[in-house]
Parts: C-alpha cells; structure tokens; sequence
C-alpha cells in the first residue's frame, strides 16, 4: 500500500507518511490551514510512542489537538469492540468531522 501511495522511489520516511521529517514543516502547514487532529492510543499499540510525539509536536506548533491514551487494547480495536467504538464517539468533539 505504501508503494501505491507514496512518489515513485520514495520510503517511509516520506513527508506524506512521516509528519516529523523536515522539521515539523508539514504540521505548520496543518496550522496554517486550521485543521483539527484527534490522536488516539493506547498502550497496547507497538507505535504509541510515535503518537505521544506526534500530539507534542501538534501542540508545539500550536495546532488544535485532541489526544486520548488509556491503557489496553490495540491498534484498530474500535472495529472490533462496540464498546471501545462507543467510547471513540464520546471523545470526538463536535464539529471535528466538519
């Protein structure tokens, strides 16, 4: 999926898959054009540590940022669990899907 959708020859470490590269410059332009971002996590998910830095990084450059990390679960587990997916609906603020 990655080769699909990435430029011809590029990785991973991509500003289109990796925010982080070049500085950061990435999230000022999501500043700049006043996006909102929910990141949610737990500690059950291998790249937890990734989203922590992500949301520092977003609060850094002074994008508005909605973070939830609890403990369990997994990565994807409001797919699978009603309840973990009504829970998601609760931390999603007004507005966000707009």
């Amino acid at each position: 999926m990655w080769d699909l959708g990435l430029p011809i020859g590029a990785d991973r470490d991509h500003e289109y898959c990796n925010v982080m590269i070049g500085g950061g410059s990435v999230i000022e332009h999501i500043g700049l054009l006043g996006w909102r971002c929910l990141v949610i996590g737990c500690d059950g998910d291998p790249l937890v540590d990734h989203q922590i830095e992500l949301v520092r990084k977003l609060e850094e450059k002074a994008v508005a940022v909605v973070s939830v990390f609890g403990g369990g679960g997994f990565h994807g587990m409001e797919l699978f669990d009603p309840e973990k997916a009504r829970a998601l609906s609760q931390v999603i603020p007004p507005g966000l899907s707009n």
